[in-house]
């Protein structure tokens, strides 16, 4: 307990459906703590351990723009991309989501917010952290949650 959830260290070696790990890291967040929950116990499951040291859930004030929302049908449908696709969790999926992630980035996005590949009612918001800084903030939040 008590890492700086903003630390970018940890933020840079962050690897998952958003981003290519050794390529760029982003901050994965989550809207809801019960998303955040679900997103955690299912890192946990598809690592294959069980959680061994006490943990936080933390909020952060986040402002960012631009934002490319993939919760929107006819944003997916236009990147060729389904809803199957972004929350699955073949190899084939990942790659895809990967995919989007660069074309977004390229095109100047400092984030994406997907629905939660772990909560059918959850929502992601990965942050990239490169680019100009008038375009993104965050700040820690008030709460602190012991899980588990």
């Amino acid at each position: 307990m008590g890492a700086h959830p903003l630390h970018a260290g940890w933020i840079l070696r962050a690897r998952g459906r958003w981003n290519r790990a050794g390529e760029y890291g982003c901050l994965y967040t989550s809207l809801t703590a019960e998303a955040a929950r679900a997103e955690h116990a299912k890192y946990l499951e598809r690592a294959g351990t069980a959680r061994t040291r006490p943990r936080e859930l933390v909020s952060i004030d986040v402002d960012v723009r631009p934002v490319l929302d993939l919760r929107d049908v006819a944003t997916r449908r236009s990147l060729g991309i389904s809803l199957a696709r972004i929350t699955g969790d073949d190899p084939a999926d990942l790659d895809a989501c990967r995919a989007v992630a660069d074309w977004a980035r390229g095109q100047g996005y400092r984030a994406i917010l997907a629905p939660s590949a772990a909560s059918k009612t959850g929502t992601t918001l990965a942050v990239y952290l490169e680019g100009p800084a008038d375009e993104l903030g965050l700040e820690g939040g008030r709460e602190r949650i012991a899980i588990g």
